[in-house]
């Protein structure tokens, strides 16, 4: 009987927008940019590179560990160590695969998606704080455009 059911499949920038809408608290930006998906999704997937360069409080983002046993061969579950500008340091899981980037770590979620759109790329990113409180600390970082940054950075470390 449920053989006949419909599917409902969300390209990764419309899951991304879902999961964002469903964090409280969590600032989310989305934008169309003229760059080839190919060159957005290949910076972003070097997360040790492009995480840095695009949150203007990370320091470093190494990953520590892999684990290679995942059900989707294109899926990365990756173990990151974060180290911000003032030398706080976190742990994080990330899940990496084409389009998709999630983080999360004790204290912090956040991530990344994409899609091809036309000839370039629709992309979205997110954030937030897991903890009481954060909600009001991301409502600051929001009035001042936190994740349009992320957004607008991607777009000058690509635009040629």
């Amino acid at each position: 009987m449920t053989a006949h059911w419909p599917v409902a499949e969300l390209d990764p920038v419309r899951r991304m927008r879902v999961l964002a809408a469903s964090i409280p608290g969590v600032m989310y930006a989305e934008e169309h940019l003229d760059i080839p998906y190919e060159r957005v999704w290949t910076y972003v997937d070097d997360v040790e590179t492009s995480i840095p360069a695009l949150i203007a409080d990370v320091r470093s983002f190494r990953i520590v560990a892999r684990d290679t046993a995942t059900p989707d061969p294109a899926e990365k579950r990756l173990t990151a160590k974060a180290v911000g500008l003032l030398g706080n340091r976190g742990a994080f899981e990330v899940v990496l695969k084409p389009g998709w980037c999630l983080m999360q770590s004790r204290l912090v979620i956040g991530g990344m998606a994409a899609t091809p759109e036309g000839d370039g790329t629709r992309f979205a990113g997110c954030g937030g704080l897991r903890f009481s409180g954060g909600r009001l600390l991301v409502r600051m970082v929001h009035a001042t455009g936190g994740a349009q940054r992320i957004v607008n950075r991607l777009r000058q470390q690509l635009d040629p």
